[in-house]
């Protein structure tokens, strides 16, 4: 019997638009939608790129992005706009952020891309020096992106902790400039699944 007040068996992702609308990425069934009042679906069936949903942003015109394990797509409401392995963007598991200044950044089991113009960009990661090297699914796999109130990129890594990007000190050097925290640093562990800020 089919339990109308389940979204999913499973949720990967979860996120609330600029119109209170609550969207989960579920594991093979695409994103979900909560208006407050019923759930609706998007999938492949609606050009939806992939039906693994597992990550959701919102960008400065309320264009929704979804991440799946076959790329990205983007959502204005009508109609979708997917970018996959063809527009540069390779790699399954993809989180996507959108930092202030407008930027779309992709992070999937691949690596860490960046949107220009109709195409993904590989953005290049320095890897840390990890002397007993571990991981959960793919070596530097990225599992978060998080933009902090400073205006650093962080990325959660799958075996070489986590990753701080300066984007100022970037323009400043004319070079791109990188933190590592690893276990070294005082982590519990080398395979960093998210990141947030807390208010201090």
């Amino acid at each position: 019997t089919t339990d109308t007040a389940q979204v999913s068996e499973y949720i990967v992702a979860a996120f609330e638009d600029s119109k209170g609308d609550l969207w989960f990425g579920t594991n093979g069934e695409g994103a979900a939608r909560y208006d407050g009042k019923a759930l609706s679906y998007i999938s492949i069936a609606e050009g939806l790129i992939g039906d693994v949903v597992t990550g959701i942003a919102e960008d400065r015109d309320r264009n929704l992005w979804f991440g799946t394990h076959s790329g990205a797509s983007r959502f204005d409401g009508k109609a979708f706009t997917s970018f996959g392995s063809a527009e540069g963007l390779h790699g399954s598991g993809c989180k996507v952020l959108v930092d202030h200044n407008g930027g779309i950044w992709a992070g999937t089991s691949e690596g860490v891309f960046r949107l220009h113009g109709s195409r993904f960009a590989t953005f290049e990661l320095p890897d840390p020096v990890i002397d007993t090297p571990s991981y959960k699914m793919a070596p530097g796999k990225v599992w978060d992106l998080f933009e902090d109130s400073k205006g650093n990129i962080w990325f959660a890594r799958d075996g070489f902790g986590a990753c701080k990007y300066d984007p100022s000190a970037a323009l400043r050097t004319g070079g791109s400039t990188f933190t590592h925290f690893t276990k070294k640093d005082g982590l519990c562990s080398n395979n960093v699944a998210s990141i947030a800020e807390d208010p201090q």
